[in-house]
C-alpha cells in the first residue's frame, strides 16, 4: 500500500486527535500501536476492492496499488472504524482501557464525518461509503461490497435487524429497517424505505414500505 504520509504521522494524527478532543493516556498509545498493523491490513484489503479513483495510485510497475491518504475524510473514517473495531475484537472487551480508547476513536469518527458507525457493528471485509454525513449503520448482517452514502440508515424494529446480501447499494436518504432481507445486487434508491420486507436479488427498490416498487436490476 502507498502512504501519502509516513506511518508514524498517521499514528500521531490519531493520538493527537484523541488528545485534542478527549484526553490521551499511555494505554491509548499502547493499544493503538499494538493493533494498528492489523487495522492497516484490513484497510488495505477493503480499499483494494474499490474503483474509487482516490483510493489507489499507479505504481512504478504500472499496476494499481491501494493508496492511503489520512487527509481524505472518508478514508480517515474507514481507518478510525477499523482501528476501533480491531481493538474491540482482539482485546478483552472487559478491559477498561480497551473500551475507553475504542469509545474515544468512535467519538472522533463522528466528529470527523458526522457518520454513526459504531465499532461493535461488524461490517463486511469489503465495503464502501461516499460522503456519509448523517448516516447510521446499525447491527445488521452485511454482505461484502455493501455501500452507502449520505443520510442512509440501517436500523432495528423491536431489536430485529436486517440481513443484507452482497453488492447492495444504498443511495441518498434510503433506509432498511427491521425484519428485512435484502438479496444480492440490489439498489435501494434515493429516499426509499424498506421495512420488514424481503427484496429479491437483482432488484432496484423505489418508494416506501408497504408500497414499494421493485424493478429488475440489469447491472452486474
Amino acid at each position: 500500500m502507498i502512504y501519502r504520509f509516513p506511518l508514524r504521522n498517521v499514528k500521531d494524527m490519531l493520538l493527537n486527535q484523541i488528545g485534542n478532543n478527549f484526553f490521551k493516556s499511555i494505554d491509548d498509545e499502547m493499544l493503538v500501536t499494538k493493533h494498528m498493523p492489523k487495522a492497516l491490513e484490513r484497510f488495505e484489503e477493503c480499499i483494494s476492492k474499490t474503483d474509487n479513483k482516490y483510493y489507489y495510485k499507479i505504481n512504478e510497475k504500472g499496476e494499481r496499488e491501494a493508496f492511503f491518504d489520512p487527509l481524505h475524510t472518508c478514508q480517515w473514517l474507514l481507518f478510525l472504524y477499523l482501528t476501533a473495531n480491531t481493538i474491540y475484537k482482539y482485546e478483552d472487551e472487559k478491559k477498561t482501557a480497551a473500551r475507553v480508547v475504542c469509545d474515544k476513536i468512535y467519538g472522533q469518527s463522528k466528529t470527523v464525518s458526522g457518520c454513526d458507525l459504531y465499532y461493535e457493528v461488524e461490517m463486511p471485509k469489503c465495503f464502501a461509503f461516499d460522503h456519509p454525513t448523517g448516516s447510521f449503520m446499525g447491527r445488521a448482517k452485511y454482505g461484502n461490497y455493501f455501500s452507502f452514502t449520505q443520510g442512509c440508515a440501517v436500523g432495528n424494529i423491536n431489536e430485529i435487524y436486517p440481513v443484507i446480501g452482497e453488492h447492495v447499494k444504498m443511495l441518498t436518504g434510503s433506509r432498511i429497517l427491521g425484519n428485512s432481507h435484502i438479496g444480492d445486487n440490489v439498489i435501494i434508491s434515493s429516499g426509499a424505505m424498506v421495512k420488514d420486507e424481503d427484496i429479491p436479488s437483482n432488484s432496484i427498490v423505489y418508494g416506501k414500505s408497504p408500497n414499494l416498487i421493485i424493478k429488475k436490476n440489469n447491472e452486474e
